[in-house]
């Protein structure tokens, strides 16, 4: 009797044992399968999304390509260095299309990777204009100054020697002019650079002399800071 007794005694322990490792395994198959739902779950949202940016643009109709800029443009220069993308039908009559004639200049700047608005580009007369080259040294001009870049020209009035003035300060001869060539190579025995500027005809004098009685700065300035044309 008492070894029946101890038996079932054994039995009962292992069936607890049983149902404890039971337990656990049903809740690691309910953590599994939740996990499972929570996957097929976000892998179902993805698929809706697509499927809904699917039937939006299909709703826009074809694509059409229009022109994109592929470095900054200033604000006066003409829009060039374009490239054209794809974008929907109902937001391309606003931008610039490929093959289209464009004979204008910009009125504001437009940023690179930016489309290129109609509306940016005036094709009005511009004022007259003359090329003029000015003696820069290397040190006095922005690292790496393009054509088409907008710069401010300033002075500082020197003396027969060459040297800096006493109590000379520099001073704005022109705002916002465009370059329209930059010659790097050594430029007389400063081994300077000849900078070609774009300057309405009215102001040609004023940087002719400054090139001519001192020391010439061409300042950068960014497309956010340049003025708006009209």
């Amino acid at each position: 009797m008492r070894g029946m007794r101890q038996m079932t005694a054994d039995d009962r322990s292992a069936r607890s044992d049983r149902a404890t490792a039971g337990a656990r395994r049903t809740a690691r198959q309910g953590r599994a399968r939740l996990s499972d739902v929570r996957v097929w779950a976000a892998a179902g949202l993805l698929m809706g999304a697509a499927v809904l940016g699917a039937v939006l643009l299909g709703r826009d109709g074809d694509a059409v390509l229009v022109l994109q800029a592929t470095r900054p443009l200033s604000a006066g220069t003409e829009p060039v260095g374009l490239e054209a993308v794809s974008v929907p039908a109902s937001v391309a009559a606003a931008y610039l299309v490929p093959g289209e004639s464009i004979a204008g200049r910009l009125r504001w700047p437009v940023a690179e990777g930016e489309l290129v608005p109609r509306a940016a580009v005036v094709t009005s007369p511009e004022d007259p204009t003359r090329l003029v080259s000015v003696p820069v040294d290397p040190l006095h001009a922005p690292a790496g100054l393009a054509v088409g870049d907008v710069v401010d020209v300033w002075v500082t009035r020197t003396d027969v020697g060459g040297a800096v003035a006493s109590g000379s300060l520099p001073r704005l001869v022109l705002g916002e002019v465009t370059v329209t060539a930059v010659a790097t190579e050594g430029v007389g025995f400063a081994g300077g650079w000849g900078v070609e500027l774009a300057v309405p005809e009215e102001r040609v004098a004023s940087v002719v002399e400054a090139g001519r009685t001192g020391v010439v700065d061409l300042v950068t300035v960014p497309p956010a800071s340049q003025q708006v044309s009209s």
